[in-house]
């Protein structure tokens, strides 16, 4: 009998995407970003994107960003979009190479919430969220019908509906779904994300703090609205 399991597993991971190749600049915006929520990244897992750069990848020092995350407490496990120099380089400094991101056939855009995993069913949640607790919709919407309180993570692969007060962190889109949406009752979220993109408290609209809010994408900017 083998001593281990081999299991294919598609876990929700964050990606970092920069979008200079000054190392100064970005260690910069890095530290006081983060610096905001430290907790929230500590060992954090995050794939590097690339494509963002464009040609400019060329004079990335792929080494040097990976050392910056690192002292910032986050965990790259690999990069993305790279060339060939830096899927050539990942191994030396303990990173996988992951397939470029491309959106599938029929996914919906930006200007729509539908999710795009057909059929199924959203998970419903009708207890309270506690500190500490996780919930992942893998696959799917995720369906929220009590309070989601300090301390604790809502994610889904889709939409994320949270019908009470939103106090913890709700990631929608995790594994990339740019047409993902959040849509909360009252708006008193540690930290909302869509697709990567996130605003901590300190960022969101003080006219929108504690009111009925939606969040999603347009282009790279993430829109908070009142509903």
């Amino acid at each position: 009998m083998s001593s281990f399991e081999i299991k294919g597993k598609v876990a929700p991971c964050t990606l970092f995407r920069p979008l200079t190749v000054d190392l100064v600049d970005l260690g910069a915006d890095v530290e006081e970003r983060l610096g905001r929520t430290p907790e929230f990244f500590r060992n954090m897992a995050v794939i590097v994107d690339l494509s963002a750069l464009g040609e400019m990848r060329n004079g990335l020092d792929l080494n040097g960003l990976v050392r910056l995350l690192r002292d910032q407490g986050m965990m790259p496990v690999g990069i993305q979009g790279g060339n060939e120099y830096h899927e050539r380089l990942a191994p030396n400094l303990h990173l996988g190479v992951f397939p470029e991101s491309r959106p599938a056939p029929g996914r919906a855009s930006n200007g729509g919430a539908s999710a795009p995993f057909g059929d199924a069913a959203a998970m419903v949640v009708d207890k309270p969220v506690r500190s500490g607790q996780q919930i992942y919709a893998k696959g799917r919407d995720l369906v929220v019908l009590a309070p989601v309180g300090q301390g604790s993570e809502v994610i889904a692969d889709g939409n994320i509906h949270i019908y009470a007060p939103l106090r913890g962190r709700a990631l929608a889109g995790v594994m990339g779904f740019e047409g993902a949406r959040i849509f909360c009752k009252e708006l008193r979220a540690e930290l909302i994300s869509v697709a990567g993109l996130y605003r901590v408290s300190e960022d969101l609209p003080e006219n929108l703090h504690g009111a009925s809010a939606q969040i999603r994408l347009s282009g790279r900017q993430l829109l908070i609205e009142s509903l």
